[in-house]
C-alpha cells in the first residue's frame, strides 16, 4: 500500500492558511479585544509556522521532475 502524499499536502497548505488567519488575528489586536490574549502566541509565529506548512504542502505536491501534481 503507497502512502498518498497528496493528500498529507493539501493537510499542510491548509494549515498554513489557517495559521495566516490567526496570525492576523493576533495582529490586529482583535485577540486583546475578545479577551484571547493568553490563548494566542505573537503574530510572528503564527506567519512563520504557516509559511512553513505551505512550504512542505507545496514540495509534497511536487513530484520528482520538480513538477506540480
Amino acid at each position: 500500500m503507497k502512502f498518498d502524499t497528496s493528500i498529507l499536502g493539501k493537510c499542510f497548505f491548509w494549515f498554513g492558511l489557517v495559521c495566516g488567519v490567526l496570525g492576523i488575528f493576533t495582529q490586529y489586536g482583535v485577540a486583546y479585544q475578545v479577551g484571547t490574549q493568553r490563548v494566542f502566541a505573537d503574530a510572528t509565529f503564527y506567519f512563520l509556522l504557516g509559511s512553513l506548512a505551505m512550504l512542505a504542502g507545496i514540495f509534497l505536491n511536487t513530484d520528482q521532475t520538480n513538477r506540480l501534481l
